[in-house]
């Protein structure tokens, strides 16, 4: 006979045999005793927690001829024995990863009205209930809800949340829990003895450590340590090649310390040697969260630490220190995941984690400058003055050019004045046409309304010449010699 494997060999025959998930163990059997079983049920939870295995205890219960105390398969009449074989024709095993179409699913429902063969009811185990189609899944919906009297569901899947919410509402659900690390390796030290295997209690921890609360996983890893014939933790890290918990430690080590140089060196060892950096660093992201938990909760939480180093280090260091660095990890460990470089991924996580504390942490900035207001004066900003910007006399022809065309031509002409904060100062010769235009007031008001200040005029006497003065006037100059003469009279017009 060929070997049968731990995780199928000591797989659970009876309720009382379950590891674990008390709550649902007891509210099966409280359902069976009153013969209130569900017609729908949906196990839900990680990989390895017995989501199956209770499902064919639950199948054997429902079927067994001997039912011992209400709720056990006596795992000895025909019904019970050839479920235990899986050639039942009553309880059938369906795998939706393989069978989830639409088709599958009317075969089966085609198949439900047919009475048991030789049970008392018909199960049916969908395994991985998530993989189904949508189709699929809509299809199942009304056996769902209302089978035949004689029908079972039993759906077990590791993601609950990917099935419709339509399928959820139709099954009573049952969420099993991670294994407490305590009772696995209780399990496991009876399994070693059953099998006259003496192996040190350090490496059984180890060994549920690495399965993670699943106790396929750890039985699979407790078969591949008994083939290796290891008996030790040491033993199990060097045949196994498990060198990620001294590693982390290491890695550990080196970023509370803060060293670069040093960080940089074993990131490329770890290249080198092929190291899995994902899975790497999701330990280094659990230990890190674990030294967190230690330091926060020293009588809570316990943890081993190997490095002696790495111990001196953690009790040196502050909560502050470890949740930065387990935030930096946690967040950087799903970039890793996506990117195409992991190595320069990884690379930078480290060089971050090394580098931050050249950052001032805010709490000191703020200690700062809470010292800085309590030492000095208040320090009064001086008033910002108000300057206005005076319009210019160009900006106003341009603007009279539109809207009083009729003016424009007559204060083109004139000087340009003196604009001031308080006046508008036109200076004019007393003999000005501008002071006897008719447009006099009508200009004032232009003005005024435009620069929204007042206009005032100072008029200067008109200047009068001597005769020698208009003689040499240059344009006077000019026609006497064009016409090779001299002035002999000036006569002054009046007006």
């Amino acid at each position: 006979m060929s070997y049968l494997v731990l995780a199928r060999k000591y797989r659970p025959q009876r309720f009382s045999e379950v590891v674990g998930q008390l709550h649902v163990v007891k509210t099966l059997t409280n359902a069976l005793k009153s013969n209130k079983v569900s017609h729908a049920l949906l196990f839900s939870g990680i990989k390895g927690t017995g989501k199956t295995t209770v499902a064919r205890i639950v199948a054997k219960a429902l079927n067994c001829q001997n039912l011992q105390d209400g709720y056990e398969p006596c795992n000895e009449c025909p019904n019970c024995l050839e479920i235990n074989k899986g050639s039942h024709v009553d309880v059938l095993e369906i795998d939706a990863a393989s069978n989830r179409g639409i088709d599958q699913i009317r075969d089966l429902i085609e198949n439900l009205k047919y009475a048991p063969v030789k049970g008392k009811t018909k199960v049916y185990i969908i395994d991985e209930a998530h993989m189904l189609t949508k189709e699929a899944a809509n299809a199942l919906l009304k056996s769902l809800e209302e089978p035949p009297r004689h029908v079972h569901f039993i759906l077990a899947t590791t993601e609950p949340n990917k099935l419709p919410p339509t399928i959820l509402s139709r099954c009573q659900r049952f969420d099993f829990r991670r294994l407490e690390s305590k009772r696995v390796v209780q399990y496991l030290k009876r399994i070693c003895e059953g099998e006259s295997y003496n192996m040190e209690l350090s490496a059984l921890e180890f060994i549920v450590k690495e399965a993670q609360g699943s106790m396929r996983d750890a039985l699979s890893l407790l078969d591949q340590a008994m083939a290796y014939g290891v008996k030790t933790r040491e033993d199990i890290v060097t045949a196994l090649g498990w060198h990620e918990e001294a590693l982390v430690e290491d890695l550990a080590f080196i970023l509370l310390e803060k060293d670069l140089p040093q960080a940089m060196k074993l990131s490329r060892e770890l290249y080198d040697r092929g190291i899995d950096l994902i899975h790497l660093m999701e330990k280094l992201t659990d230990f890190f969260r674990n030294l967190f938990m230690a330091k926060t909760l020293p009588g809570e939480t316990s943890l081993e630490i190997h490095n002696p180093k790495l111990k001196e280090t953690f009790v040196l260091s502050t909560s502050e220190d470890l949740l930065i660095i387990f935030q930096l990890l946690l967040r950087d460990l799903e970039t890793l995941k996506r990117t195409s470089y992991p190595q320069l991924q990884f690379e930078l996580t480290l060089a971050k984690i090394c580098e931050y504390k050249k950052l001032m942490p805010l709490r000191d900035i703020l200690q700062k400058l809470e010292d800085l207001s309590n030492k000095t004066d208040p320090i009064l900003l001086p008033k910002e003055e108000k300057r206005t910007t005076l319009k210019s006399w160009t900006d106003f022809l341009e603007n009279l050019r539109f809207e009083a065309p009729s003016l424009y031509p007559i204060l083109k002409g004139l000087p340009e004045p003196e604009i001031t904060e308080v006046e508008i100062v036109f200076k004019l010769q007393g003999g000005d046409s501008l002071l006897k235009d008719t447009y006099l007031p009508r200009i004032k008001e232009k003005i005024e309304q435009y620069f929204q200040r007042k206009i005032r005029v100072d008029v200067e006497p008109i200047k009068e010449l001597s005769l020698e003065e208009i003689k040499s006037r240059p344009e006077v100059q000019m026609i006497a010699k064009e016409l090779s003469a001299k002035v002999a009279h000036i006569e002054l017009l009046k007006e």
